[in-house]
C-alpha cells in the first residue's frame, strides 16, 4: 500500500512514509489515506484528491483569482473548477468586461469618439466653402451656417440677385446672378453637402461594424476623408 497525506484543501501529497513503531506498526495521522497504486503525475493545473473515497484529478485554482464583475483580486482556497463570478485570468484593463468566458475590451468610448470625429470632419468640410461654375467658371462660395441660410433665401426668392463669391484669384465680390444661376449655385451646394453626408454615413457604418466585431484596430483605422470628386 502507498500512503498519501491530504492537505487542508484535500490535495493528496505523497507517497509518504512513516516510521514503524515497535509493537504498534505504522502509525498514520487522520489525514492519511492508503492506495493500492502510486498515483500518476496529474495534468497541468490539476492535483489528486479524494472524491467519494476515490482519487480524482481536480483543477487547482488556489491562490489569487479575479472577480468577473469588477476584475478585483480575490483569494480562493478550494479545489475544483472556479465558481461562477471568479476567473484565473487577470483583467487586462478597466476597458475590459467579462463576456462569454473571457475578458472583452469595451470599445464604446472609442466608438463614440470616432463618431464625433467623423461628424466634426463632415461639418467642417460642409462649412469650408464649395465651388460652383454657375457663372461660367469656377467660383468659391462660402458655406457657414449663415451663408447656407442666405443661399436658401436667395433660391426661395427666385430673382436676379447680387451674391458674394470669390473668383479664381480669390477676390471676393457681390456678383450679379440670374435666377437660373442662383438656382445652379443652390443645386451645386446641395450636391456638395449630400456627398459629404454620404461619406460620413459610410464611415460610421464601418465604425458600427468594427464595434460589433470588437475590432479595435478596425475602429482606429476609420478616419475622416473627403470623398473623391
Amino acid at each position: 500500500m502507498h500512503t498519501y497525506i491530504a492537505d487542508g484543501a484535500g490535495q493528496l501529497i505523497g507517497p509518504v512514509f512513516f516510521p514503524i513503531t515497535p509493537g504498534f506498526g505504522e502509525q498514520l495521522p487522520s489525514n492519511a489515506t492508503q492506495l493500492a497504486a502510486i498515483l500518476s503525475k496529474p495534468g497541468t493545473g490539476k492535483v489528486w484528491a479524494l472524491v467519494d473515497g476515490q482519487p480524482r484529478q481536480l483543477a487547482d485554482h488556489r491562490g489569487t483569482v479575479y472577480r468577473t464583475d469588477t476584475g478585483s483580486e480575490a483569494e480562493h482556497a478550494a479545489l475544483g473548477e472556479l465558481p461562477e463570478g471568479l476567473t484565473s485570468l487577470p483583467r487586462p484593463s478597466e476597458n475590459h468586461q467579462w463576456h462569454n468566458g473571457r475578458w472583452v475590451e469595451v470599445l464604446d468610448e472609442l466608438y463614440a469618439n470616432k463618431v464625433a470625429e467623423i461628424n466634426w470632419g463632415c461639418e467642417t468640410a460642409i462649412t469650408d466653402g464649395f465651388s460652383s461654375s454657375a457663372l461660367g467658371s469656377p467660383h468659391l462660395y462660402s458655406s457657414q451656417m449663415d451663408d447656407q441660410l442666405n443661399l436658401t433665401g436667395a433660391v426661395v426668392r427666385g430673382r436676379e440677385i447680387l451674391y458674394a463669391c470669390r473668383d479664381a484669384s480669390g477676390v471676393k465680390d457681390y456678383r450679379p446672378h440670374t435666377t437660373e444661376q442662383i438656382f445652379q449655385v443652390g443645386d451645386d451646394f446641395t450636391l456638395f453637402k449630400q456627398q459629404l453626408l454620404l461619406q460620413a454615413n459610410t464611415l460610421k457604418q464601418l465604425l458600427s461594424q468594427a464595434l460589433a466585431a470588437g475590432d479595435r484596430a478596425a475602429l482606429e483605422a476609420v478616419k475622416w476623408e473627403r470623398p473623391q470628386s
